[in-house]
């Protein structure tokens, strides 16, 4: 096999796609497979880089310009064969107003919200929500642009964050724990339980080494493993995601889990949550990243 493995990026995400990229490479070189890598700062630019001699793109973008649904469209309207959710499943996933609408339609649970348009670095919006709430980006990853307001004068720092961005979901605040399950091909993954430096898993939470601790399986009865397990399966077919995906919830006070969002290009490196769920089920990364090749390449068989 002969991989085109594509990462780095322009979006907020790109130092977090690199290192992801870098793992992929790695377990590339142990797979023993035929590789070639790049870096672009265009996400778009993969199409310049193939030829008929790869037979798949290994997508290692993160955030909006390499998981929104555009790059997949512009790899299918070129027949070129990549990993991972195609350009419906990906649009419909990266937006949380969109996701979630879905969720509710499958009678998943997920919090109340609101999705609110912004005029970027003006007054926030007023919602119908009573604090506490959390605000965020409608299309970001990685909690870019999230806010936990549980006072009114939260607000103003939620007007710095959240402010810059022009379409913002204003979503109940669920107290509890937080969970992440992965889901590949039709193997459900272990839950994860992520211990936050702060009240929610933000990206200073996600990416400064230490801040947070993980429990991979979570401490939790069978019953409820196995519930919050089939409603990561029942969301990822909510939005039609295909190949592998991840997705969050958190698990309140009263042992109601409430689905956040799915994530349909996780972060891939060795340490990353879906690669942890993996190797809790005995996977190694290469392993891991040799299934989503494999996959992959079967819708287009």
């Amino acid at each position: 096999m002969k991989v085109l493995l594509a990462g780095g990026g322009s979006s907020h995400e790109r130092e977090v796609s690199l290192n992801s990229t870098a793992a992929m490479e790695r377990a590339l070189q142990e797979l023993g497979y035929t590789y070639y890598s790049v870096d672009l700062s265009n996400e778009l630019d993969v199409t310049q880089h193939w030829d008929d001699s790869y037979d798949i793109v290994l997508l290692g973008f993160h955030g909006r310009a390499g998981e929104d649904g555009l790059l997949q469209a512009t790899l299918e309207a070129n027949n070129i064969p990549f990993t991972g959710a195609g350009v419906a499943d990906s649009l419909l996933a990266f937006s949380k107003d969109a996701s979630k609408r879905q969720f509710k339609k499958y009678g998943i649970p997920t919090a109340e919200w609101e999705l609110l348009l912004h005029e970027r670095g003006g007054d926030l919006p007023e919602t119908k929500l009573q604090l506490p709430y959390v605000i965020k980006p409608d299309n970001e990853g990685s909690t870019i642009g999230l806010s936990v307001c549980e006072k009114t004068e939260d607000l103003i720092e939620a007007r710095r964050v959240s402010g810059a961005f022009s379409r913002l979901i204003f979503e109940s605040f669920i107290p509890g724990r937080e969970l992440t399950v992965g889901v590949l091909g039709n193997q459900v993954l272990p839950v994860v339980e992520i211990f936050p430096g702060h009240t929610l898993y933000d990206y200073e939470s996600k990416y400064t080494k230490g801040m947070s601790n993980y429990k991979c399986p979570a401490e939790l009865d069978d019953a409820l493993t196995k519930s919050i397990q089939d409603l990561a399966v029942q969301a990822m077919h909510s939005a039609g995601v295909q190949v592998y995906g991840r997705v969050d919830f958190r698990l309140d006070p009263q042992n109601q889990p409430w689905c956040l969002e799915i994530n349909t290009l996780p972060g891939m490196t060795e340490t990353s949550l879906l690669p942890m769920g993996a190797a809790a089920n005995g996977l190694s990364f290469p392993q891991l990243i040799d299934e989503i090749l494999q996959l992959s390449l079967k819708k287009y068989s």
